[in-house]
């Protein structure tokens, strides 16, 4: 017994499984905050350095990946709208799932869910963006994927299908699709699907069933990824659209208190929080908002503590310090959690296409490991630095030779490693060094496992010799004939 657990403990280690704190499960990672916790990430990287590997996705999307144990996360989709010149037809549109292995990058299995029907047609502004551009949620048992007008999917780690819900066909006045991702909250699956049915529902991630459903006609606009935040004592869910922030207790639906912003045309970014506090940036007009968590109704007048006009794209601000940090438009931007006031203003440099203007439109939101913020453009470039006083730029990556494709997703953060998606692969960026002493362990590992399991085998070969021989020492007795121990 002692020696089969000891082959077990060795065969797990030669897996490489994790702890949980090095996951990465939702989009902008642990509590969506976009802060990794643990070792820091690679600062420099290119198609030859630090590049664990790269494989090619069977189609485009702007979704993050996620990180759980051994296992890397993405969706995609195909068959419509890959080509603005020539769209296709979008009944032929079909959005895929997909389980790569973390180590490898070898694609695990995948499960593709064909159209539904009713998609907005691949103009305008869902030429940028497409058709698969929620990220995924797990809870390390089942992975949940929201397709828009083909529903929310669920299965389990090995990629059999759980259950698939309707959330609703609807699409926004512009027809911009949907982007909201899921997320998991007090054990409750929690979705915007203000764009598809102008609700906000939350679910049983076992079954999928209904647990509870708000619905109002202005959840509309919003392409927002709910936020969480947790006191200690209870969990909130925040959910922002035009003019209003709204807490939600996630187990029962209550609204238990909004506010009014001034963000009054869309609300892309996700609302981030610190110390008690929510901040709320967007709209074109480019405004900005804190407010303290907590009281009931409408805490307009008793919770907002600033608010500030404000230069604001699409992405969703990371808390490093004392600043909210995001960027519009190549440019990066850092304002006081205080005060909402600009600390500073600074432009980024680059080495290839422009960072900003439409169509390259900043679409990758800011992570931080410590005091360092990392940052894709869709351009492929990307970039390390420090916001204090001063700007200070620590790296500067140009874009992976042999990837022509946007870059839109958010990176992924898990143990020391960086994950990132463009339209057309999947990268698992690695420090060298850390990357050949793991293989070196794995080696040592698999060659443990490999010498315990034949002694494994040995031990069982000799205990079943024991047994026969014990057999035929009784069938010998029986007969008055002596045993071969007798003999021996």
């Amino acid at each position: 017994m002692r020696f089969s657990t000891l082959l077990a403990l060795s065969l797990t280690l030669a897996v490489g499984t994790l702890p949980a704190a090095a996951d990465w499960t939702r989009f902008r990672g642990p509590g969506g905050s976009g802060i990794a916790d643990g070792p820091a990430v690679p600062f420099e990287y290119s198609a030859t350095h630090n590049l664990g590997w790269r494989v090619a996705l069977p189609g485009k999307g702007v979704s993050s990946p996620v990180v759980h144990g051994d296992r890397v996360f993405a969706t995609a989709y195909t068959g419509y709208g890959l080509d603005p010149e020539a769209p296709g037809n979008p009944d032929d549109l079909v959005r895929h799932l997909m389980a790569f292995d973390r180590w490898t990058g070898e694609e695990v299995w995948r499960v593709s869910v064909e159209s539904s029907g009713d998609e907005d047609p691949y103009q305008g502004f869902m030429t940028q963006h497409g058709y698969a551009s929620s990220t995924p949620v797990t809870d390390g048992k089942r992975i949940f994927a929201l397709f828009g007008k083909s529903g929310l999917l669920a299965v389990d780690r090995d990629g059999n299908e759980l259950w698939r819900r309707d959330l609703g066909r609807g699409s926004d006045r512009a027809g911009w699709g949907s982007a909201s991702s899921p997320i998991l909250a007090d054990g409750v699956l929690v979705v915007n699907a203000g764009i598809l049915d102008r609700r906000i529902v939350g679910l049983d991630p076992a079954t999928g069933d209904t647990l509870w459903s708000l619905s109002d006609p202005n959840f509309t606009n919003s392409w927002s990824t709910p936020a969480v935040a947790n006191n200690g004592e209870t969990t909130t869910v925040l959910v922002h659209f035009p003019f209003r922030i709204l807490g939600i207790d996630p187990r029962s639906g209550e609204v238990r208190w909004s506010a009014a912003t001034p963000i009054d045309d869309a609300t892309s970014p996700s609302i981030v929080t610190h110390d008690g506090v929510a901040y709320v940036v967007g709209s074109r007009a480019g405004h900005a908002m804190a407010v303290r968590l907590g009281g009931s109704g409408d805490v307009t007048e008793s919770h907002v503590v600033w608010k500030q006009q404000v230069r604001a794209g699409i992405t969703t601000p990371v808390i490093v310090g004392d600043a909210l940090v995001w960027a519009s438009r190549g440019i990066v931007l850092a304002h006081s959690l205080a005060t909402g006031e600009r600390i500073l203003r600074e432009r980024l440099p680059r080495v290839g296409a422009a960072t900003g203007g439409f169509p390259n439109v900043d679409y990758s939101s800011p992570v931080a490991v410590g005091d360092r913020v990392l940052l894709f453009t869709r351009n492929g470039e990307s970039y390390v630095f420090e916001v204090g006083s001063e700007f200070r730029l620590v790296a500067h990556n140009p874009p992976f030779a042999g990837d022509a494709t946007a870059f839109s997703a958010t990176p992924a953060m898990s143990q020391g490693e960086l994950f990132m998606r463009s339209e057309g692969f999947l990268y698992r960026i690695a420090d060298e060094a850390t990357e050949r002493e793991r293989i070196a362990r794995e080696g040592r590992n698999a060659a443990d496992s490999a010498e315990a399991a034949s002694v494994e085998a040995s031990l069982a070969e000799a205990d079943r010799r024991e047994a026969d021989r014990d057999e035929s020492d009784r069938g010998k007795s029986d007969r008055g004939e002596p045993s071969q121990t007798e003999s021996d």
